[in-house]
C-alpha cells in the first residue's frame, strides 16, 4: 500500500512538470518576417550585437540586417560587435518594433 502511494505521488509530480520553458529556435529572419507568430514566446536566436549611444540602445542583427532590440540594455552593453546566442521572450508591437526580454546571452 505504501509503495503504491509512492508511485502515485511520483506520477502526479511528473505530470505537473512544465516543459514550456524550453525556448523555440527562431532565426532573426523568421522573427522579422512573422513577428505575430512569435509574440510572447520564449525563443533562442543568434546574431551580432550592435548599438547606438544617443539614445542608448542595442540589438542583434544577421547578415541580411534583420534586427531585434535587446532589453535590458545592461545585458547587451558588454557584447557590442560580438556574435551571440540569445534566449528571451519575444515581443512585437506595430509602430514600436521587435524586442527580446533577455533571459540569457552568451558569446558564440
Amino acid at each position: 500500500m505504501i509503495r503504491r502511494a509512492g508511485v502515485i505521488l511520483a506520477v502526479a509530480l511528473l505530470a505537473g512538470c512544465d516543459y514550456s520553458d524550453a525556448p523555440q529556435g527562431a532565426p532573426l529572419r523568421a522573427l522579422a518576417a512573422q513577428p505575430e507568430r512569435y509574440q510572447e514566446t520564449l525563443v533562442a536566436t543568434s546574431g551580432v550585437v550592435r548599438g547606438f549611444d544617443d539614445p542608448e540602445h542595442y540589438w542583434i542583427e544577421d547578415e541580411a540586417l534583420n534586427r531585434v532590440e535587446l532589453m535590458p540594455l545592461t545585458v547587451a552593453r558588454d557584447h557590442l560587435d560580438q556574435r551571440v546566442q540569445v534566449v528571451g521572450e519575444f515581443h512585437y508591437e506595430p509602430g514600436r518594433g521587435r524586442w527580446l526580454e533577455v533571459r540569457a546571452l552568451s558569446p558564440l
